[in-house]
């Protein structure tokens, strides 16, 4: 036997079985649809929990994309097997804890990437509230709205002070904020100036979404005002002369003015000529501006202290001596916010006009309605209005006209001395 015989009768090499089984995936088939046309379908088969086909028009087409993913699976393969067994193992491990969720690990690495590993070198909320704060003063925020907010945001810190806010939990917030020696408005309060530094850190790149604009508040029960009766108002009228806060008392009782926007107030913005008081925007709370009605009472009581320009209460002390002109007065306790909730009580009930007490005030008409309405009688508002100081006139003051309101009572008529008039003019 020849040399030429031998190498006929040598057998063909098979083709490689990966080269075949690099072939047989994806499958390849034509398809027929109802028009009558046959396409190219491309079946990959289940890839993480999904069926993934797709139809081309020719069976080129069909081949080149089938190409490529064979490719592209050659690679993931190569890719897989530069990781370590450790790494291999932990991979599967993160997968099947995720498998419950319906969750793949590329998704679950995105996540945690945008949430934490993309804040990890943010400041502290020790340091946020700091910065915040150090803000809000160089833009010239009040002094009482920066300790408002010093104190709330320092009992935050106190728990979360050391961590990053991306860090913080959503179920933790929550159990914060649900302390249950805080009252439904405190925890409203709390949750309003936590979710003022989220917003600050979302700003800054410190944060990826505010937190707190997700947490349940509670709903604040409305509790009815407490409020001075005519014989303690009069009381404490006599009594704040010695005190040097005659004017403050009048200002809040009978004109409705915020504590603190009295505090604020300068004589030069005590018109009485003009029975106008202008609260300006550095006096006003949220600096709104608005002009304030001084009625005859209001007049009658302010006018021997009015003058050009100068501020209507004196800082130094006035804490001590407010303390001490209501226990002079016996008013045990104090009603929280009792002046102005006075006046707007007795207002409503004269005027009988919730829209008009609210642009008084500075407030929301429907709240007016809800906090004030039937507290006290129109005969009790009667005898509130009718209080002036010593020497003059006691007469009821007028009751508004009821041609604008529809009111059924008439008006009745007030006589202020001639004194109390020029008084008022001067």
């Amino acid at each position: 036997m020849n040399a030429d015989t031998q190498v006929k009768q040598q057998p063909q090499q098979k083709p490689k079985r990966n080269h075949l089984r690099r072939k047989s995936w994806p499958r390849i088939y034509t398809r027929n649809h109802r028009s009558g046309q046959v396409g190219w379908l491309v079946d990959l088969g289940f890839v993480n929990g999904r069926r993934i086909r797709r139809c081309f028009q020719t069976k080129g087409e069909a081949e080149v994309w089938a190409e490529e993913k064979r490719v592209d699976k050659e690679n993931e393969g190569a890719k897989a097997l530069a990781l370590s067994p450790g790494q291999r193992a932990e991979a599967a491990g993160c997968i099947q804890r995720l498998r419950p969720y319906n969750a793949v690990l590329r998704d679950a690495t995105s996540y945690y990437i945008e949430h934490y590993l993309k804040y990890r070198n943010a400041p502290v909320v020790l340091e946020i509230v700091a910065k915040l704060l150090a803000d809000l003063t160089a833009a010239g925020r009040r002094p009482k709205t920066l300790e408002d907010l010093r104190v709330r945001l320092g009992h935050f810190a106190k728990t979360f002070g050391q961590r990053r806010l991306s860090e913080v939990t959503l179920p933790e917030l929550q159990s914060w904020i649900n302390y249950p020696e805080w009252s439904p408005r405190s925890r409203i309060h709390y949750a309003t100036k936590i979710s003022q530094l989220f917003n600050y850190a979302v700003k800054h790149g410190w944060a990826d979404v505010n937190l707190a604009g997700r947490v349940a508040r509670p709903g604040a029960e409305d509790s009815e005002p407490g409020i001075l009766t005519v014989k303690q108002s009069n009381a404490l009228l006599q009594c704040a002369p010695e005190f040097g806060l005659l004017p403050y008392v009048a200002l809040g009782l009978f004109g409705g003015l915020r504590a603190t926007e009295t505090r604020r107030l300068d004589w030069s913005a005590v018109r009485l000529g003009e029975r106008t008081i202008i609260i300006g925007s550095e006096v006003a709370k949220k600096r709104m501006r608005r002009a304030v009605e001084i009625n005859d009472t209001l007049a009658a009581w302010i006018a021997p202290y009015v003058r050009e320009r100068g501020p209507v209460v004196e800082a130094v002390a006035f804490r001590d001596g407010f303390d001490a002109m209501r226990a002079k007065a016996g008013i045990s306790p104090w009603p929280a916010n009792a002046l102005r909730h006075s006046f707007g009580t007795y207002h409503l009930a004269s005027y009988g006009d919730a829209v008009r007490t609210a642009a008084q005030m500075g407030n929301d008409a429907n709240v007016v309605h809800r906090f004030y309405k039937a507290l006290v009688t129109q005969a009790e508002a009667k005898h509130f209005w009718a209080l002036r100081p010593e020497g003059e006139a006691s007469n009821v003051v007028p009751i508004p006209s009821d041609a604008e309101h529809g009111a059924a009572d008439a008006t009745a008529t007030e006589e202020v001395s001639e004194k109390a008039r020029q008084q008022s003019l001067s």
